[in-house]
């Protein structure tokens, strides 16, 4: 089942960088850090665990006989999981260098997301449709109880999270899976939604127009100029998926994002430190102002704290 499984990972890792012949993907499975025995592929093998694969990843797999009989991955239209494979993809590359290298102190990795152990029984919840029992602790209130209806969970910045709506309170909930004192799945009945949350409790609707996991605000239009070389590393990675260029100079790059104007979006404008500025609407560059002034205030009033070294 293991050698299956990274078979099937290694094989759309593979042609997902370069169509391959059958006898092309042969000879680089010889040779790959997955194949841990150097066995080599029968081609009935590969056909097996090819179909094994696209069922995986809900891809297809296809021989195209008019360019050379190359493999190449295709992808069914309106699929919408990249993102989820991207990241199966990115956990066996790195899972594969360091059995490669055979010394893990030289893969240099961050620390797994907490309480990772309770999405067992926050799956089940879902799949299953019932309610958990949670004991919450958050950082800004005291230790309470409450019962979810578990919709779906997110990972954001090394943290889990699990989104649903709270039984009889008539609101939703984002929580981090760290800040769970007690979990427990409440088999006695079904998840029924609210109709009020009903069609709002999926990943693409309850996010859309979000940064992170704070869903506040209306979406707005907000115009931000990033400096050299920050804007080219902005090019890279934009800040949103709504992000686009509006001007361009030597000196900087005007960019566009339509989002909603949380504090998880504030603090990552502001993790750009001076090589970023936001320009419009003037309602919310005055709320970043106002940040930035009382971050100045603190460190002025620490000043009279300092610690002598």
């Amino acid at each position: 089942m293991i050698f299956k499984y990274k078979f099937c990972l290694w094989l759309i890792d593979t042609l997902s960088i370069q169509p391959l012949t059958l006898s092309e993907i042969q000879k680089k499975w010889l040779n790959a850090s997955a194949n841990e025995d150097g066995d080599p592929l029968a081609e009935r093998t590969f056909n097996r665990y090819r179909r094994e694969a696209e069922s995986l990843m809900y891809v297809d797999i296809k021989c195209d006989k008019r360019d050379g009989n190359l493999y190449k991955i295709i992808r069914p239209e309106g699929f919408r999981n990249d993102d989820l494979q991207q990241w199966l993809l990115s956990a066996f590359r790195v899972s594969s260098l360091a059995e490669r290298v055979n010394q893990r102190e030289e893969v240099m990795i961050e620390p797994a997301p907490p309480a990772a152990s309770l999405l067992q029984d926050i799956m089940n919840a879902i799949d299953r449709k019932h309610p958990l029992r949670i004991l919450y602790k958050s950082h800004y209130q005291e230790e309470k109880e409450i019962v979810l209806l578990p919709a779906f969970v997110r990972l954001f910045r090394q943290r889990w999270y699990v989104i649903g709506e709270v039984r009889d309170k008539e609101y939703t909930m984002t929580c981090a899976l760290e800040r769970m004192k007690e979990v427990e799945l409440l088999e006695e009945e079904k998840v029924k939604f609210s109709p009020r949350f009903r069609n709002i409790l999926k990943p693409e609707v309850y996010f859309e127009h979000c940064f992170g996991i704070i869903r506040q605000f209306e979406p707005i239009r907000i115009c931000f100029r990033a400096f050299w070389p920050q804007d080219a590393y902005l090019k890279d990675v934009p800040v949103h998926s709504s992000q686009i260029e509006v001007d361009h100079t030597e000196d900087y790059t005007d960019f566009e994002i339509f989002v909603r104007p949380t504090y998880d979006l504030k603090q990552e404008l502001l993790w750009h430190r001076d090589k970023l500025a936001v320009l419009a609407p003037e309602s919310f560059r005055q709320d970043m102002i106002q940040v930035l002034h009382a971050t100045l205030s603190g460190y002025e009033t620490g000043e009279n704290h300092a610690i002598d070294e």
